[in-house]
């Protein structure tokens, strides 16, 4: 990611000054949303709602829903209360899910890519929420809290109709995504069928501040309306990776802070399947108080409520105080436990007569699919990269989904599909079993990559089941440079009081180090660039490291920051500045000595920088003698060599040098180099 991106990236939960504290803009979907500093963004649903309706003319508006609705509850209040005469229950709906897991290639577990046990960790709580299960946090003791009567359970068969166990992995390349990239690049690449799965895509997006939204249902058969609402291709739910799973059940997963709990799906779900928020999505210019949730049992709300509120009644001409444990708020994970009777009522009739909600019901993605007679799959189990390292070797997990015993096949593997290689594989492996195998050792240049594995055949014959023969993970191999000279820059935002960085070596030593700088106004203009210079030690290798307390980074929230590093000649190593609390980058310095041995370890010049004579100091126990040296220039340049024949010569004249760094590299007989820079001045 990372990633990160987004990325995680996590959320913005640390309070900024005081200055900081008031409302800024965000745009989502098109429509500004006034937030306040350090809050995040809980859902964007009714912000969605409007885009599909700006998007779509023919979809309803909340007024038109309501009234198509309306009767169909009243049914259903009907059906319940007859059903309580002859103390009948309803049958539970369980509900097919597909959880698409969009990443860019990182190993599974990493980042985006989240291990299945966070997945099923969300469909427990999801369960535990609407069936308001006894000695679980979705467990209440409210006389209005309800048994939704409605399960979930991830798919048991994809659209092709072969077993899958619900979780889709699609690497799309991106680490973060836009809310128009999601709508009209990675829902349609990877939806299924939303007559017969509830589609849950879980990735990053590019604000890292968002949680999660979902698509309203749509009605059915309304005269003179497109029935479909024309969204049939986006339906589903969205989700921030680090707020899908609970921490509680799968506590080595990746998680954002504060909704750790698997409560943004439940949420976002319940949107999904009719509810509102209980203060009814008023507008500014609206008072909360008189826009309706179309629940009656739960008590006006003006606004939403975050953290773990008591006693709060926003509505005081209305009874009750505001619900703030009620799942459609805006509260932390840890304070909701609770649907309502009319809610239940509410998502039960949605379920039976909205459009891609009630064919849910009717959906064969429970039944098992079919196992075929030979099926390869494939996976990454470890690249094994190394920090600082250009090789790696890779690990790879080949498994027979198959019925037939898998006793061979064949796999090509490549970095950045070039260069490819083939091993040919025979064993013996019975159904649901796989073994581990190691590659060649790969060997590539710093950057960013791609490794793919792919199964030619199976068998001897072709795989029948093409959709998991092929694996892929971006990768990164840390930098190489030759400078020894390194300039740092930071253009840090307003709330310089949050940023640290340090530079260590491989040791772990503490080179430089700054921050926490000052914070500014945000009538002031950004404070002036932090630069620095690194003068650094050939062939070893090192990690910049920038913090920030609240976990926003440098450039996205409330700023214009970045930062860089960079040799002389202007060869980026890494710029950056959206980060969430944290972000490292390795980079090694070995291309002028490339031979260095420790024998010349304790060697040091002075004075340094020097304006006449550099002396070459050596500790009287060293061993080897230098045997000559060069001057070597920003460029790579060698403007002088000599060979030494005296320690007399160990007194080096620059004074004709110009002025700035250079770098001296002795030579002994060995050939046994190290290259120490020096400034003149």
């Amino acid at each position: 990611m990372k990633k990160i991106t987004f990325l995680l990236l996590l959320i913005i939960i640390a309070h900024h000054s005081s200055f900081a504290q008031s409302n800024a803009d965000a745009t989502l979907f098109g429509k500004k949303k006034a937030i306040q500093a350090g809050k995040v963004i809980r859902c964007a649903s009714t912000e969605y709602e409007e885009y599909l309706k700006t998007s779509n003319p023919q979809r309803l508006s909340t007024q038109e829903f309501e009234r198509w609705l309306a009767p169909q509850v009243q049914l259903e209040q009907a059906k319940k209360r007859n059903s309580s005469k002859t103390a009948q229950t309803n049958a539970v709906i369980t509900i097919p899910v597909v959880v698409h897991v969009i990443h860019n290639g990182d190993a599974v577990g990493t980042n985006e890519n989240l291990f299945a046990e966070q997945i099923n960790s969300q469909i427990r709580v999801l369960n535990e929420d609407f069936r308001r299960k006894v000695s679980t946090p979705g467990f209440n003791t409210n006389p209005v809290g309800a048994d939704i009567e409605i399960e979930f359970a991830l798919a048991k068969r994809d659209p092709a109709g072969v077993l899958s166990n619900g979780i889709h992995r699609v690497n799309l390349g991106k680490d973060s995504w836009s809310l128009d990239e999601i709508e009209n690049t990675v829902k349609p690449q990877t939806q299924w069928n939303p007559d017969k799965y509830l589609n849950i895509w879980v990735l990053n997006f590019d604000r890292t501040d968002l949680l999660g939204y979902a698509q309203f249902p749509s009605s059915a058969g309304l005269p003179g309306l497109n029935s479909s609402g024309g969204a049939a291709a986006t339906d589903g739910v969205v989700i921030q990776y680090q707020f899908f799973g609970s921490k509680s059940y799968f506590p080595t997963g990746t998680y954002g802070p504060t909704y750790d709990q698997g409560r943004t799906a439940t949420h976002e779900v319940g949107h999904f399947l009719g509810l509102r928020h209980i203060w009814g999505d008023a507008n500014e210019d609206e008072d909360g108080c008189s826009v309706d949730d179309f629940c009656q049992d739960t008590p006006n709300t003006a606004i939403d409520n975050s953290g773990c509120p008591t006693n709060v009644d926003s509505c005081i001409n209305s009874p009750g105080l505001d619900m703030v444990e009620n799942y459609m708020d805006y509260t932390d994970d840890i304070c909701m436990n609770i649907f309502t009777g009319d809610q239940k009522t509410r998502m039960i009739t949605v379920i039976n007569n909205s459009i891609r909600r009630a064919s849910l019901k009717t959906s064969d993605a429970l039944t098992p699919g079919v196992i075929l007679n030979n099926d390869g799959a494939i996976a990454i189990s470890n690249l094994n990269i190394q920090k600082c390292s250009n090789s790696f070797t890779p690990v790879i997990i080949l498994e027979n989904k198959g019925n037939a015993a898998l006793t061979a096949a064949t796999i090509r593997y490549s970095i950045d599909n070039t260069n490819l290689q083939t091993l040919n594989w025979t064993g013996n492996l019975d159904t649901n079993t796989s073994t581990t195998l190691t590659l060649n050792t790969l060997t590539t240049s710093g950057g960013t990559h791609n490794f793919n594995a792919t199964i030619i055949n199976v068998n001897n014959t072709t795989d029948q089941n093409s959709a998991n023969n092929s694996a892929d993970q971006t990768f990164k191999v840390d930098k190489n440079v030759s400078s020894t000279i390194i300039n740092f820059t930071l253009q840090n935002d307003r709330f310089g009081s949050e940023t640290t960085w340090q530079l260590t070596n491989s040791a772990g030593t503490i080179l430089y180090s700054g921050g926490p700088y000052t914070d500014v106004a945000r009538a002031q203009p950004l404070p002036a660039p932090v630069k620095e210079t690194f003068v650094l030690a050939n062939n070893d290798c090192y990690t910049f490291t920038i913090n920030d307390d609240a976990a926003d980074g440098v450039c996205c929230d409330w700023g214009e920051g970045f930062y860089t590093l960079a040799t002389p000649t202007n060869e980026t190593i890494v710029t950056g500045g959206a980060f969430t609390d944290t972000e490292s980058t390795n980079f090694r310095i070995g291309t002028l000595g490339t031979n260095t041995i420790d024998t010349l370890q304790n060697i040091f010049l002075y004075p340094n920088p020097t304006a006449d004579i550099l002396n070459v100091s050596l500790d009287a126990n060293s061993i080897d003698y230098p045997t000559s040296y060069s001057i070597i220039n920003l460029l790579g340049q060698t403007i002088r060599t000599k060979t030494i024949e005296s320690k007399q010569e160990l007194q080096i004249n620059v004074a004709n040098l110009a002025q700035g760094m250079y770098f001296l590299q002795l030579v002994t007989d060995g050939s046994s180099r190290q290259t120490i820079p020096f400034i003149k001045k």
